[in-house]
């Protein structure tokens, strides 16, 4: 069955596919609160002082840099706005992944899919 999805003002088609989707609803819910106080904070506002009261207390604290799996496309890159010519990559974090489209969504950026190595 094709659902129409409107897009910038035109229709497109979706079809059944293999599409994977590697974040999870609860993720995406904290990854939009995040961006959104991110927002606030680049426009000169902290949190309010009901926000504050609200925050758990952290002591004994310090930075730190802890490695994490998350899910990358690792593969040959071309037209990369960032990265000029040819050249081998690990992705941002992997959002959405539909081989039979031949599209993927990072946190960065959408891609196009080539043929893959399997």
């Amino acid at each position: 069955m094709d659902v129409e999805l409107p897009k910038n003002g035109r229709n497109i088609m979706m079809r059944p596919s293999r599409l994977e989707l590697h974040l999870q609803i609860d993720d995406a819910v904290r990854w939009e609160a995040a961006l959104a106080a991110f927002d606030r904070l680049t426009a000169g506002n902290g949190p309010d002082t009901a926000e504050l009261a609200a925050a758990p207390i952290l002591s004994g604290w310090r930075r730190s840099l802890v490695p994490c799996l998350e899910p990358v496309l690792i593969g040959q890159v071309a037209e990369h706005p960032r990265l000029p010519g040819q050249r081998r990559v690990a992705t941002s974090r992997l959002l959405a992944l539909d081989p039979d489209r031949g599209w993927a969504r990072t946190v960065s950026r959408w891609y196009r899919l080539g043929e893959s190595e399997v």
